[in-house]
């Protein structure tokens, strides 16, 4: 039977560790922050000021007035005016545009004829993201300038109202704070216990270990607690930074996310629990425990890319990664503030998941002795 005493002890011992190591508690305790602020920033899908340029044979009033609106747009920026486009693919190398708009020389004149007049947009296609943004939005921004510079009202054909929900203004901080969230908690959680074990094992303390009352279950979930705080005020960092910087808002229940997070931790630092058991040294832990946590987490989890656009081998594998039912959690609880009848599916499958590498962990903690 576990025994709390014994079960403290071991989790004493490995908190004074933890405090010892100053150098490597502000790290654990500076990095999540960093992560924050440089991945918050950096990944950032919202579009602005694209660059593109105006092919303006003949200008008029009429084609002055339409460049006017389109250079104050939010979302595109005229970077120059040509008369002629001979070579656009040129004019792209040398004005680093994204997209060239071509006005013909009798623009102005053919607005008011029935027909109407046409206009060339070519966009960049390297970066699909923009390039999706530039198509989707030119005619509809073009349709719109010239309109209002002619003094025409479209006919109403279909009044088409669409709201969008969670996230009507569509920032991508708001997408990928609660993702950043999981891929931080799962990356330094699996950091902090896959050292714990290797590193008896390196500095040959581990005699010590297997000669006391304890048992392979206190050690294990002994070495967990200090981790499992350390990691939890990991997570409230995550969060305040998410707040202060970025204006994100917890639409759901702290308390039930809280919760979520804590099974996650558990997952998480279960993880770093096994990889410890099978490493021998300590630096051979941790390339383990980055490997098999940032980037699955990150490419695979739908941190980034939706997972059901994924390749169906891929989309099995992502079923395995942890990050991805707690993406559902945390995104479905902060974006959405859904709760416990919507997301028990997920919560199941981490809850399953940390008991599954735990019993493991202490299997083969067990073999060893």
């Amino acid at each position: 039977m576990m025994s709390r005493a014994r079960l403290m002890t071991i989790a004493r011992k490995e908190m004074r560790h933890i405090f010892r190591d100053w150098q490597t508690l502000v790290v654990v305790l500076i990095m999540p922050v960093m992560m924050m602020f440089l991945y918050g920033y950096a990944l950032n899908a919202d579009a602005k000021n694209i660059p593109v340029l105006l092919e303006m044979p003949s200008p008029g009033p009429e084609t002055r007035a339409i460049a006017a609106k389109i250079d104050a747009s939010p979302l595109l920026a005229v970077a120059g005016y040509v008369e002629a486009a001979s070579d656009p693919a040129e004019l792209f190398k040398m004005y680093q545009v994204r997209a060239l708009f071509r006005f013909p020389p009798g623009f102005a004149r053919d607005l008011r004829r029935p027909g109407g007049a046409r206009v060339q947009v070519l966009v960049d296609g390297s970066d699909p993201n923009l390039g999706t943004i530039l198509r989707n939005a030119a005619d509809p921004l073009l349709l719109g300038a010239t309109l209002d510079v002619i003094g025409v009202k479209q006919p109403r054909v279909l009044d088409l109202r669409t709201l969008i929900l969670y996230n009507p203004e569509q920032r991508s901080a708001l997408f990928f704070v609660p993702g950043l969230m999981a891929v931080i908690l799962l990356m330094i959680s699996a950091l902090l216990t896959s050292v714990a074990i290797a590193r008896e094992k390196e500095l040959g303390t581990m005699g010590q270990l297997l000669v006391s009352p304890l048992r392979p279950l206190e050690i294990i979930i002994g070495k967990i607690l200090p981790y499992l705080l350390l990691a939890a005020i990991d997570g409230f960092l995550v969060m305040a930074v998410g707040r202060i910087a970025f204006g994100v808002r917890i639409a759901g229940s702290t308390g039930f996310l809280a919760l979520c997070s804590l099974v996650y931790i558990f997952v998480a630092l279960s993880i770093g629990l096994l990889i410890s058991t099978i490493a021998k040294r300590q630096q051979h832990a941790m390339f383990m425990a980055l490997g098999a946590t940032l980037m699955p987490t990150v490419l695979l989890s739908g941190f980034i890319f939706p997972v059901i656009s994924m390749p169906i081998p891929l989309q099995v594998l992502s079923r395995i990664i942890p990050a991805t039912y707690f993406l559902d959690i945390v995104r479905g609880i902060i974006l959405k503030g859904v709760g416990l009848p919507e997301l028990w599916k997920p919560l199941l499958v981490l809850v399953g998941e940390g008991a599954l590498l735990t019993a493991i962990a202490i299997r083969k903690f067990k073999v060893k002795l």
